[in-house]
């Protein structure tokens, strides 16, 4: 007995009672058809147990289906980075590709050539990865603004991050804060140097002092209270205080508790960024829903149009809402 016969293309457009075209954009999610029919397709495909020769699709199409997502260097253990990671990897398999992570320090030809195109989230000015990147021939999308100097990326996906500070700051002021104080994430990223400007600025329009913080990514957290004890052993310690990087805001309660004052009371705390923890820490924490995971498909939306065809330069935006929770009761 010879060896089994692999199921092919040819017969699961048979079993579905279509054209062997139809077949082939209905799994790679492509073509004008009825929802029904695409169903159709599939169910023939899981019935067989087919599963696309991607090799050979890239011998016919000149890619691979397989695209590169290029992370800032120590961010994985944040959840804001896992949910875009996510949003982008479903976004993919609904297109039939493969996402593949991209070490920061990787120096290679995948780098700029061998993958069919690149995400870049919050690239960090002076990573010689995201560099090669854009001075490759394939596409690149951008997550938040790509460093100034290097060639633009195919498109940008963004949140407006000076509106999003002054609403954080619009609503401790409401609250009655006076005296707010912000820890700001690196600056060497463009929603932290974005932040930072819709502070400054909305100090300046309500002749507040500044009061900031630095926050990198690989700030160790008793470097990190440290700093905040020293702000709030101040006699003019600030009435509030709006954290980033991610998990900040519950270090920051911490501290205001050792400096005999009470979090969402004597000191109302925001964070930047949301996670689970924050809705469950007492008091809750309010925070900006920046939506990772709409982050992550929209920007796989835009690679899949690049390699599509489609044209370059598009700027699109992602809301960004803010959840208010006990911490800023006031």
């Amino acid at each position: 007995m010879g060896p089994e016969r692999a199921t092919t293309l040819q017969d699961v457009a048979d079993r579905a009672g279509v054209s062997r075209a139809t077949a082939s954009q209905a799994l790679a999610g492509k073509g004008r058809m009825s929802p029904e029919t695409r169903q159709r397709v599939r169910d023939a495909a899981e019935e067989l147990a087919y599963t696309v020769n991607r090799v050979a699709r890239g011998l016919r199409t000149s890619r691979t289906g397989v695209v590169g997502l290029c992370l800032p260097d120590q961010t994985l253990s944040f959840r804001y980075y896992m949910d875009v990671a996510y949003g982008a990897v479903e976004r993919a398999q609904e297109s039939g590709m493969l996402v593949t992570l991209l070490p920061p320090a990787f120096d290679g030809p995948v780098a700029t050539e061998q993958l069919d195109g690149y995400l870049t989230i919050d690239p960090v000015d002076g990573d010689p990865l995201v560099s090669r990147l854009l001075a490759g021939r394939k596409p690149v999308i951008s997550g938040e603004h790509a460093p100034e100097g290097l060639p633009a990326p195919w498109a940008v996906v963004h949140g407006d991050h000076n509106r999003a500070m002054r609403l954080l700051l619009d609503h401790v002021r409401e609250r009655g804060s006076r005296r707010p104080a912000v820890m700001l994430p690196d600056p060497s990223m463009a929603w932290g140097r974005e932040m930072a400007a819709g502070y400054h600025e909305w100090c300046a329009e309500h002749g507040v002092e500044p009061q900031e913080l630095l926050g990198w990514f690989d700030t160790s957290i008793d470097r990190v209270r440290e700093l905040l004890d020293e702000l709030f052993a101040q006699p003019e310690h600030p009435d509030s205080v709006i954290t980033a990087p991610e998990g900040m805001a519950i270090v920051a309660m911490d501290a205001i508790r050792g400096a005999g004052l009470v979090p969402g009371v004597d000191v109302l705390v925001a964070s930047y960024v949301d996670s689970d923890a924050l809705a469950v820490h007492q008091p809750t924490v309010t925070s900006l829903d920046l939506h990772p995971r709409e982050m992550g498909r929209r920007c796989m939306d835009e690679l899949v149009r690049a390699l599509d065809g489609g044209a370059a330069g598009r700027s699109v935006e992602v809301p960004i809402d803010l959840i208010v929770r006990s911490s800023t009761a006031g």
